[in-house]
């Protein structure tokens, strides 16, 4: 089995939970969906292609090497009732994303050629990439590296602790 980690950080992430029109929460780390998500757009599938469902067979780990806090935002939407009634309904909205989190992903598979794709792939993306929100950009250059003959959970158990030097004299 090949594994592939990718260094997931940047000012800002949000991973789906909890989710109606005026409050979006997020989880507390990347879930796989989210991650299955990333490696399409940079893959250039798009929502409704089928082989979105090939991604699903990936072995997923994920390690929370600094899990960052909670951030609220607060957004004012507008929204016209009608088209005949031309009056508009202002509400507030809050989203939550994580600042200053750093998590270590790791996919594997038996099948080295689909790897080797999403590595080129994800170095060379058809669409722009995103840590759950489009406003939430990745932190410069993705960083992903290869593992062989390594299940993903034995990789992240055996890889450095990747937390930011501000984080690391905290803790």
């Amino acid at each position: 089995m090949k594994t592939l980690t990718l260094k997931l950080t940047g000012p800002l992430q949000s991973y789906g939970n909890e989710a109606d029109f005026l409050l979006r929460t997020t989880g507390g780390y990347p879930s796989k969906s989210a991650v299955i998500g990333l490696i399409a757009a940079a893959l250039g599938y798009q929502r409704t292609d089928t082989r979105i469902v090939a991604l699903n067979d990936l072995k997923f780990a994920v390690r929370v090497d600094q899990p960052g806090s909670i951030m609220t935002e607060f957004q004012t939407v507008e929204a016209q009732k009608t088209y005949s009634q031309r009056k508009t309904k202002r509400k507030v909205t809050h989203r939550d994303n994580l600042q200053d989190a750093l998590f270590m992903v790791a996919l594997g598979s038996s099948d080295d050629e689909l790897l080797n794709r999403i590595k080129f792939a994800l170095h060379h993306p058809k669409f722009q990439l995103f840590l759950g929100r489009r406003a939430n950009v990745i932190a410069g250059y993705l960083e992903v590296n290869e593992y062989s003959n390594e299940d993903p959970v034995t990789v992240l158990m055996n890889l450095d602790w990747q937390a930011a030097a501000w984080y690391k004299k905290r803790q």
